[in-house]
């Protein structure tokens, strides 16, 4: 598995669900629960700080932390809801720059952390027999792979409604 692979893809992944999404269906409720394309976008722009911040020790760049810690003292839909829910406010344009500019960040940090750090069992503080790849795929490219499915059913509903 390579790490920096599966995070381009994951990135690619949404920025083709929502290419060809007309911006006055981005304030659309339910496709996500209760949430808009914008909402989710939102959501995803929160953890993309999360992972941004929680990568940067192993590329040997800190940073600070304000998502972590926002999630330390915030239970997981208080946490979602302030960057998902928040985001409704916002343009698409404007969330997909933010979007872009912190992935491009977290591939940044990621091209710094080597091989054997990435496989290094033990590093995520909340298991003993995972690493930062697994982390990856399971927690960063499939969180982004669902969500991006999401948009893809909604965006297709609404192709087929407008051709009906």
């Amino acid at each position: 598995m390579h790490p920096i692979s599966i995070l381009k893809y994951a990135q690619r992944q949404v920025v083709n669900a929502v290419k060809y999404l007309p911006d006055t269906a981005w304030d659309t409720p339910g496709v996500c629960g209760f949430w808009s394309v914008k909402q989710i976008i939102g959501h995803l722009i929160g953890w993309e700080h999360y992972f941004e911040e929680f990568i940067a020790p192993f590329a040997g760049k800190p940073i600070p932390t304000p998502h972590i810690d926002d999630y330390k003292i915030m239970d997981e839909d208080a946490y979602n809801d302030k960057y998902g829910t928040a985001a409704a406010s916002r343009t698409p344009a404007n969330l997909m720059a933010e979007f872009q500019a912190v992935n491009a960040r977290v591939m940044a940090l990621a091209e710094l952390i080597s091989a054997d750090t990435w496989r290094q069992v033990g590093t995520l503080p909340w298991s003993d027999w995972n690493d930062l790849e697994d982390f990856v795929v399971y927690g960063y490219y499939g969180h982004k792979y669902e969500h991006a499915a999401q948009i893809v059913v909604f965006r297709d509903k609404l192709n087929q409604q407008t051709k009906a």
